[in-house]
């Protein structure tokens, strides 16, 4: 159909189209492809959220304390028979790498540093790899990774992708309102009759202003996101400092308890340090709990898999879980009262000295471990937030009503309403404002993603130098001038130099755990 008085419509067929011609189909075909394609993108957005808050619906919550200390009460006959799996190598016991791997019991714990037998730590990597001492695969994979296994990154990618392909629907929506008006002024011309149309000149007549307009409002957002995420990356060191701090804490309560008894150590002394030794483990990854595994992120099964690590009894686990959420701050109290018990054995000269700075060293651990949690809510104000927010919002819409003026490309051609500049365009830009919001949730929480900071090595870590520091006098022979009545063998000084030398082998972290307590003490 060619009629110079038809109205701007959408047309699927050469026949239904003012202008007779087959690229005006295919072009109304091709927009109404791109807003099936955003409608498609949007409901895969629903989709997501709706997945994602089933995931949130599904996590076990603690219903009361009653029913928290019958299913550890329960549980305790059952982690005993997991346990005696475990220690025999046959398989049925759960492993959990690299703190449930290792084999904790008081008979190995309080053999002599120069028995070979000794069974130390299972060995972890660093709690945190900086990726410059990655190489590049192992960069490309490990981004890789993330942006495939990441909801949330996946859900602004979906929503940009959605946003832009409604704004080149828009843009090629442009290009045929364009030939429309071309196709008629040519039709009244054909016909010697006056045509005039401004539509075009109205349109690009706004592009402009509507440039300046985007180019004077981007500063603020802008502005704003780039002070967030200063304060972000400054919050989240403060995060890895406070982690070596508690690090460097434990570490120095287990090298002055281990400098506590007299040279030989008791039987009933090394008990006591062995228990000691549990507790300060314990408390470590109480601290940790809800940035590890998720056997260790629910409170019902938390103390249940202290106990099958054999770092609580079951008495403990009963006595400790019966204080509720304030679980941490009994076991720092119950170190404080084991501590005591240990200087009441010892008969060594001045050993009740090092109580002071004991309990010193307990309290400031007490109290950098709720620091670190009251560092997940010392943010900036809710009112700052919600401007950025709102600003970044406004700007994005502007983004999408915009660019499809901003990005047209008037080639008079026959495929004119292909616009993929509109596309990319938006979609980059789109993509630029919700990175920063990538970044703000990776920064927000330190110990979540896979490649920050690992808690659970963290943990292990110091579990080694514990083993260490707090087993040093466990030796058959006397320090200083009795070393030459021991007989000691050429045999015992050659284990205690191979455990020295797993000791300086075993990780990049624990290598230099000396050095740690010194920064961080």
């Amino acid at each position: 159909m060619d009629d110079c008085t038809a109205r701007f419509g959408a047309c699927f067929s050469e026949s239904t189209c003012s202008d007779g011609e087959k690229s005006t189909a295919y072009g109304w075909i091709f927009i109404v492809c791109q807003l099936v394609l955003s409608a498609l993108l949007f409901l895969t957005l629903c989709g997501m959220h709706i997945s994602k808050r089933g995931d949130d619906e599904k996590i076990i919550v603690s219903t009361g304390r009653d029913r928290f200390l019958n299913s550890i009460t329960s549980q305790v006959a059952m982690m005993k028979s997991k346990k005696s799996l475990r220690h025999s190598g046959k398989p049925g016991g759960t492993i959990l790498k690299p703190l449930s791997n290792t084999d904790r019991s008081e008979r190995n714990f309080v053999k002599n540093v120069a028995d070979a037998t000794i069974l130390y730590p299972s060995k972890s990597r660093p709690e945190y790899v900086p990726y410059p001492h990655l190489n590049f695969f192992e960069h490309i994979q490990t981004k890789l990774f993330v942006f495939s296994n990441d909801e949330y990154i996946q859900s602004r990618m979906v929503s940009c992708a959605a946003l832009a392909s409604l704004s080149s629907a828009a843009s090629s929506t442009l290009a045929m309102l364009f030939e429309h008006e071309r196709h008629k002024q040519d039709c009244m011309e054909g016909l010697e009759l006056e045509y005039t149309s401004s539509t075009k000149e109205w349109f690009m007549g706004q592009k402009d202003p509507f440039g300046d307009t985007l180019d004077s409002f981007k500063f603020l957002p802008i502005f704003l996101i780039l002070a967030y995420i200063a304060f972000l990356v400054n919050r989240w060191r403060d995060f890895m400092i406070t982690s070596h701090t508690i690090q460097g804490r434990i570490q120095d309560v287990g090298i002055l308890v281990g400098s506590v008894p007299d040279n030989p150590v008791t039987k009933e002394e090394k008990k006591q340090i062995y228990k000691i030794y549990r507790f300060l483990n314990a408390v470590h990854i109480m601290c940790y709990k809800s940035f590890m595994r998720d056997e260790f992120k629910n409170d019902d099964q938390l103390i249940s898999q202290l106990i099958e690590m054999d770092l609580l009894t079951g008495e403990e686990g009963v006595h400790l879980g019966s204080m509720g959420k304030k679980v941490r701050e009994g076991l720092c109290s119950r170190i404080l009262c084991e501590i005591d018990v240990l200087l009441s054995l010892t008969t060594k000269k001045y050993a009740e000295s090092k109580s002071i700075v004991l309990n010193d060293k307990i309290c400031d651990l007490r109290g950098t471990m709720a620091k670190l949690h009251d560092t997940f809510v010392r943010d900036n104000p809710n009112e700052y937030i919600l401007a950025m927010q709102v600003l970044v919002y406004i700007y994005m819409a502007l983004v999408v009503v915009g660019y499809p003026l901003l990005m047209f490309s008037d080639n008079q051609s026959a495929f004119s309403c292909v616009q993929p500049l509109a596309f990319f365009g938006t979609y980059f830009t789109l993509l630029s404002l919700q990175m920063p919001y990538i970044l703000f949730t990776r920064l927000y929480n330190p110990f979540d993603a896979h490649d920050d900071i690992n808690a659970e090595n963290l943990v292990a870590s110091t579990e080694l130098a514990l083993f260490n520091s707090m087993r040093c006098q466990f030796s058959e022979f006397r320090s200083e001038s009795s070393l030459d009545n021991t007989g000691l063998s050429f045999k015992s000084l050659s284990s205690a130099s191979i455990q020295i030398e797993y000791s300086m082998d075993n990780d990049l972290s624990d290598s230099i755990t000396s050095s740690k307590c010194v920064r961080f003490g």
